[in-house]
């Protein structure tokens, strides 16, 4: 093989951390008032360990998902739990900010 023929197996550029990150404010309140309930549900987890998404509002609630970010050398599993820790679900209501429910990943 060539040096081009190599070429299309180099591993690709890891993506750059975005320099600003910006979040509506009644997004940060959701994530704010979601996060001592994800500290509840999985005890011993660290956040650093985790990626957070933030749906859509659906019915005044949005949901929070805590998804444990997946340790190199360690296959995916089925349920969202490695060893960082469970796959979290909160809902937090939009009026208030009061934790709905919290559920773990199935």
């Amino acid at each position: 093989m060539n040096t081009f023929a190599n070429a299309g197996f180099a591993a690709p550029p890891a993506p750059a951390e975005p320099a600003t990150l910006k979040v509506d404010g009644s997004r940060a309140q959701v994530i704010a008032a979601a996060v001592p309930a994800f500290a509840e549900q999985a005890p011993g987890s660290q956040l650093e360990n985790y990626i957070v998404h933030v749906q859509a509002p659906q019915d005044g609630l949005v949901q929070v998902v805590f998804q444990p970010k997946l340790p190199e050398g360690q296959p995916p599993k089925l349920g969202g739990r490695n060893s960082n820790g469970p796959e979290v679900n909160v809902w937090v209501r939009l009026d208030g900010h009061a934790v709905e429910r919290t559920s773990f990943a199935r």
